[in-house]
């Protein structure tokens, strides 16, 4: 078996007798980003737990101002204050940001690494687990998170996650956080993209001969057809949709005589799919 190369970067033998056996021809890209593998059930404890992490970098970055601000109450001098809290504030971000990057299981950034192929993508070996492959048609679903913090109005960090459904129900999550005007610690701002255009080009079409057919695609709690669009609400004709339109991470859908729905883009399966289908069918009425 030869050894394949990405730059000066050798591919693991592990991942390419993985890739192989897939069958997922040459080797395109590797990437640097954080990422796990499990299930639904265990992917809802880590969202809480991130929930409780992201209280957690709010609090370390909210309260160097608080301190700032009691030391120019205290002593009177707004410079002290704004001094310290301006420093306190800055390690804070650093530490924070530190933590929300890292993986948690140590710092070898080859176990980081996603290798993209011809036809799918394979992972290192990791924490005894063997290198395994995937192909693109395996993925049935990807869901996209981006997260923006604010303190004082100003944007300190996004998150992103690309959360991957696999045949089965198995998950593949890759995150990875940016602070503005800073260099990324990671490549998910890269491999993000990627996989949405691998899974908009393999699911577009099947999902149109579906809707031609007269039937019924569903994206979670959405579906679209060629009579219009379902909702939690009922069915909603193209005809009555007064409003089709993406405002602040969520898809406004309004339709005449009732309230406009907002519904998060993440909860939303293969949204670039969605999206196109919705606003083509829209546009036909």
């Amino acid at each position: 078996m030869s050894i394949q190369f990405l730059g000066d970067h050798a591919i693991p033998p592990e991942v390419t007798i993985a890739a192989s056996n897939k069958g997922l021809g040459r080797a395109t890209a590797a990437h640097r980003v954080p990422h796990r593998m499990g299930t639904e059930e265990e992917a809802a404890k880590e969202k809480s737990a991130e929930r409780r992490q992201g209280v957690l970098v709010f609090g370390a970055i909210a309260s160097p101002l608080a301190i700032g601000l009691l030391l120019w109450w205290a002593t009177g001098s707004p410079g002290l204050g704004i001094g310290v809290g301006v420093v306190l504030t800055l390690v804070a971000w650093g530490v924070s940001f530190y933590f929300m990057n890292r993986d948690g299981d140590g710092d070898d950034e080859d176990r980081d690494r996603v290798y993209v192929f011809g036809e799918g993508f394979a992972l290192p070996p990791r924490d005894g687990v063997p290198a395994r492959a995937f192909t693109w048609d395996e993925v049935e679903a990807l869901h996209r998170f981006v997260t923006d913090t604010y303190v004082a109005r100003r944007l300190v960090v996004t998150g992103h996650v690309y959360k991957l459904v696999l045949a089965g129900g198995e998950l593949v999550v890759f995150h990875g956080a940016e602070q503005p005007d800073k260099v990324s610690p990671t490549d998910v701002l890269q491999l993000g993209p990627l996989l949405e255009k691998e899974i908009f080009e393999r699911r577009l079409p099947p999902a149109v001969e579906a809707i031609n057919a007269g039937r019924t695609v569903t994206f979670g709690a959405l579906a679209l057809s060629a009579s219009g669009i379902t909702t939690p609400a009922g069915l909603a004709p193209w005809n009555t949709v007064r409003d089709l339109s993406t405002s602040a991470g969520h898809v406004v859908i309004a339709a005449a005589g009732g309230k406009p729905g907002m519904y998060a883009i993440g909860d939303i399966p293969n949204f670039e799919v969605f999206w196109t289908l919705a606003q083509n069918l829209w546009a036909q009425h």
